[in-house]
């Protein structure tokens, strides 16, 4: 299944030379609709937020904090760590605590739907590198532990009660969602309109994303060029607010509980919707 929202989609990339070329002409639309959506569209103030999430393994011989990135409605991003714990506990950060929020987490939230399935059907239209089979792996082969981790993860927040609703189970809409999967992997191709930007392992990548976030509206916390993770946790957050403004490709099978294994199968995975050829053809005569 794959649903879209609205579908005039205004895009922006920073100054680097490699996001620049691609979406800096896209800049004075997006924030022409922002301002209208902030007149007279969906409602973007009040204490809302958008938190993204970076999944480490918690399962690694040397485990790591996982990084998170919050936006506020005026995409103003703090940045911290959550050590993680599969009760899910002190996940919220303190800065969205008493807010509505909607928790975008990078990393699977549930197993295969079939058991000759060897990956979701998400992660085969995002392309993830992570495939989820249908038995929480255990063979130690890449992306194993994170993919057990994450999936237990999403299943406590879901059972904790209704703060947590993740999008599409039991029905639920994106307008009444607080909880979303997403893929930044993804998500920066997406916004480099398909131009392969340098490895995010690398500083020239990081620039790269660092300034193609800065175009999109996203005001970083510091001059610093963040690391890796925390790029993904704010695209993971930035994504969230997309999904917020109606502005999000939802892709996959819908998720549901599999109360006998305690494990959600399939699941969607939001990405940002790309700007469409009209709208792009359009910015590039003016």
């Amino acid at each position: 299944m794959r649903m879209r929202g609205n579908p005039r989609v205004y895009g922006a990339a920073g100054a680097s030379v490699l996001a620049a070329a691609v979406t800096a002409r896209y800049i004075a639309k997006w924030r022409q609709r922002r301002t209208t959506r902030q007149r007279g569209g969906r409602d973007l103030g009040g204490g809302r937020c958008f938190i993204g999430l970076d999944l480490s393994d918690p399962t690694a011989g040397q485990k790591r904090p996982c990084d998170y990135a919050v936006l506020d409605a005026d995409l103003v991003c703090t940045f911290g760590q959550w050590d993680y714990r599969e009760d899910a506990s002190h996940i919220i950060p303190d800065r969205a605590l008493g807010r509505s929020f909607i928790l975008a987490i990078d990393g699977p939230q549930g197993l295969a739907g079939s058991p000759q399935a060897t990956m979701r059907e998400s992660e085969r239209r995002v392309n993830a590198p992570g495939r989820t089979p249908y038995t929480l792996p255990s063979d130690g082969r890449p992306y194993s532990g994170l993919i057990v981790g994450s999936v237990r993860l999403f299943h406590r927040l879901v059972e904790s009660g209704r703060r947590f609703r993740l999008l599409g189970l039991d029905g639920t809409p994106a307008s009444d969602t607080t909880l979303i999967e997403v893929f930044p992997g993804g998500a920066w191709k997406v916004m480099s309109n398909g131009t392969q930007l340098p490895s995010k392992r690398t500083l020239d990548g990081r620039r790269a994303r660092t300034d193609l976030l800065t175009g999109l509206g996203v005001q970083l916390p510091s001059e610093d060029t963040p690391t890796d993770d925390q790029l993904d946790a704010a695209m993971a957050a930035w994504t969230a607010y997309k999904l917020w403004v109606g502005e999000a490709v939802i892709e996959g099978e819908g998720p549901r509980l599999d109360t006998e294994a305690r494990v959600i199968r399939e699941g969607y995975v939001v990405q940002p919707a790309p700007a469409p050829e009209s709208e792009e053809a359009e910015s590039a005569a003016a």
